[in-house]
């Protein structure tokens, strides 16, 4: 390596005489080329020479079983290679190379190769165990808040509804209209990101508009005609047997509003109209003692 960096320095000293005999420079640099060549070559294949492949096991220092899938790092001259299933490991290396083993699970552990490492068979790395110190976890089978509302919502639960001759109870799927048709439907959000073109032709344009206040009408139409089969004068007569003007004038005392009528299942109308009816009784009972 020294007589190559010399053959350098005198090449570079006839670089002084290019300006009286350029030829001359260069004639002399080639008369040195081939020693230079075979110089440079022969401290490449010197080095090369000096690196081993070192090989060795990981184990685990606690139980002494192997550790697989460690990362073996050459940081000195960045090589880098894993360990097998059963710890075993081989890298390249020259004397004084930093070597650093890293696994999930373990402590990092460096090593300095020496003397010792490059002449044994294989070497022995032992990893300790690292710990990880894990906050309380509280176990709850109903999961978080939001996850048991949502839950308890999905929940199927026997209404206990009973069936009323003459009367058809309300349909679970209403929807019978175009999204874009449903006033209260299509203002919500949601729609805004699954169909943009949607939403603003339901909320903007007249023509949706229009068909929503159609829709409108026609709802509360079929709203009126579900709660008359739904209430009516023979309803309460099978229900309470109470007739002619004593049937009006329990029904008028009911007083139960639209909405409550089509709410109400079948069966809590039904003890709806029953708890009236008990204090119908008991006001006509006093009257009658009047």
């Amino acid at each position: 390596m020294q007589a190559a960096l010399t053959i350098i320095d005198n090449i570079y000293s006839f670089g002084t005489i290019i300006h009286r005999n350029e030829k001359t420079f260069f004639a002399e640099a080639m008369r040195f080329l081939p020693i230079l060549i075979f110089c440079l070559a022969h401290a490449s294949l010197s080095l090369a020479q000096d690196r081993v492949l070192l090989a060795g096991f990981l184990k685990n220092q606690l139980n002494e079983e192997p550790v697989a899938n460690v990362h073996v790092m050459n940081i000195t001259d960045s090589l880098a290679s894993i360990s097998s299933l059963e710890g075993a490991f081989k890298i390249p290396v020259h004397l004084g190379d930093s070597l650093v083993f890293t696994s999930i699970g373990f402590h990092s552990k460096a090593l300095i190769v020496t003397e010792k490492e490059l002449n044994a068979d294989y070497v022995e790395v032992k990893l300790s165990q690292r710990q990880y110190q894990l906050g309380v976890v509280e176990v709850n089978p109903f999961g978080t808040k939001d996850q048991f509302r949502k839950k308890f919502m999905e929940l199927e639960v026997d209404d206990g509804s009973i069936k009323i001759v003459g009367v058809q109870g309300p349909s679970k799927e209403r929807r019978t209209i175009p999204i874009t048709e449903d006033a209260d439907e299509i203002k919500k959000a949601k729609h805004l990101f699954k169909s943009p073109a949607s939403f603003l032709y339901g909320n903007f344009s007249k023509d949706a508009k229009m068909r929503q206040k159609l829709h409108r009408l026609e709802a509360e139409k079929a709203k009126n005609q579900y709660n008359n089969k739904k209430f009516n004068e023979d309803v309460v007569h099978r229900i309470t047997q109470y007739e002619g003007a004593q049937l009006i004038e329990f029904m008028d005392y009911c007083n139960f509003s639209e909405s409550q009528i089509y709410r109400y299942s079948d069966y809590e109308l039904t003890v709806a109209i029953l708890n009236k009816q008990k204090a119908f009784e008991r006001i006509s009972q006093g009257s009658s003692t009047n």
